[in-house]
């Protein structure tokens, strides 16, 4: 058989060109890596360091820029209450705060200067700054969250007190304002002007614990049990920081000489009180407007008091629960003395060391409850148990009738009558009144 017979029918393969470096593929299909030489390797890491680098920085700016609006726009403007839909921010809410907590420290630290001065041990001082209202005023100053707590209310009720008295159209003027930072200084340019008289060695400006027309506590019956004081810390050394300058006594100064140095003096304890409190002129002249403000609502609010008012002569047996209180009155029904009861076991130990005699005084002297009673009680019977804050009373009247009372207790009892009045204000609207929680996150 020849050789082309003995040939087959598959075609036979024609010899592969060769590739050109670069375009080489393998037997399946992909193409080689091109090659590079090591220099050109590092440079490509460098270059994707760098770039990470830059996407780094460029996160870390944008988070940086974040929270800088953040604390600066967005955080300041945030509302901790809301008071018929107008808001208070987290800026208005610390600047108070660090205004209230350095005129509780300026007055504690005149309080602690004062009583050192008169020769008390500092054992002697701790006992006197453990009563009221001074350990209110440590625990404030010293725990964050009650002078917070205290302060958020105080706002909420001077955002009212704005509604309030724009509702009734009453406005105040900077005259009036700066006859409230006369009052808060203790001074009285008008009356010094109009007499002529010349400044005697006890003429100085004097400093009370906060400017703010605060609400005025009820007094009790009598006399409460002193607090024990706790673990609170105290003030140990006497400030070097003196933010209220007195004016020195001088016997040559006339009355406009006196005027004048006083008001140089209130530009320096102004410009401290901003500077330590980190406010601002405008921020403190709005804490003296709102007090301002609210003194000519209570004076409008309780214009119909008169300087009659009911007096009533009682006396009272405190204690602690109701169950002690049933049994008193029980004992009291079965002929024991009332006397020898209230010294045995009344917490009031000032009114319980004269067998619980109250004597004469005004009924808004007493706090609500108390003052209710001794309104109503029959003469001569017992009353009770009435709670108040302070505990149960067992309560006997023994003589009630209207008496004219002074000026310090009219206003006494405007204080009291206008505290009732915003209080139930303040009721009536609670749904419009919201206190966020994230005042506590913000408390300087």
């Amino acid at each position: 058989m020849s050789k082309r017979s003995q040939t087959t029918g598959v075609p036979k393969s024609t010899p592969k060109k060769p590739q050109s470096a670069g375009n080489e593929v393998s037997n399946k299909g992909s193409v080689t890596p091109e090659y590079r030489s090591k220099a050109e390797r590092e440079a490509e890491i460098q270059r994707r360091i760098l770039i990470g680098a830059g996407i780094i920085l460029v996160a870390v700016v944008v988070i940086i820029v974040a929270a800088f609006v953040s604390e600066q726009f967005i955080v300041p403007n945030q509302a901790v209450a809301s008071v018929n839909g107008e808001n208070i921010s987290v800026s208005e809410f610390q600047k108070r705060v660090r205004l209230e907590r350095y005129l509780l420290y300026t007055q504690l630290s005149n309080v602690y200067s004062t009583l050192q001065s008169f020769g008390m041990s500092d054992e002697q001082i701790n006992q006197q700054l453990a009563q009221e209202p001074y350990n209110t005023m440590m625990n404030e100053y010293n725990v964050p969250d009650q002078l917070g707590n205290r302060v958020i209310n105080t706002m909420v009720d001077d955002t009212l007190v704005r509604q309030l008295a724009a509702e009734r159209g009453i406005t105040v003027s900077d005259a009036q304002i700066d006859a409230q930072i006369d009052k808060f200084m203790g001074f009285d340019p008008e009356a010094i002007l109009a007499a002529g008289q010349e400044p005697t060695a006890t003429t100085e400006p004097t400093v009370t614990p906060t400017p703010f027309v605060s609400p005025t506590p009820s007094p009790t019956p009598t006399n409460t049990p002193t607090p024990e004081f706790t673990a609170t810390p105290e003030l140990t050394a006497t400030p070097t920081v003196t933010p209220f300058p007195t004016i020195p006594p001088t016997a040559t100064l006339s009355a406009t000489e006196q005027y004048v140095q006083y008001q140089d003096n209130l530009v320096g304890v102004l410009r401290d009180i901003r500077t330590n409190a980190n406010v601002s002129e405008a921020d403190l002249r709005t804490y003296f407007e709102i007090s301002t403000l609210r003194q000519a609502l209570e004076d409008d609010v309780t214009s119909d008091l008169i300087l009659m008012t009911p007096h009533v002569d009682a006396r009272h047996i405190l204690v602690g629960t109701e169950e002690e209180a049933l049994d008193i009155v029980a004992a009291l029904q079965n002929g024991e003395s009332f006397a020898d009861l209230a010294k045995a076991v009344s917490l009031d130990t000032g009114s319980g060391s004269r067998g619980g005699e109250l004597g004469w005084a005004p009924i808004f002297n007493y706090v609500k409850p108390f003052a209710d009673a001794v309104t109503t009680a029959e003469i001569g019977v017992i009353v009770g148990p009435v709670q108040s804050d302070f505990g149960f009373h067992i309560i006997q009247v023994r003589a009630r009738e209207d008496r004219e009372v002074t000026q310090s207790q009219l206003d006494t009892a405007k204080n009291n009558a206008f505290d009732q009045w915003l209080t139930d204000q303040r009721a009536a609207q609670q749904d419009n009144i919201e206190i966020f929680d994230i005042w506590t996150q913000y408390i300087p």
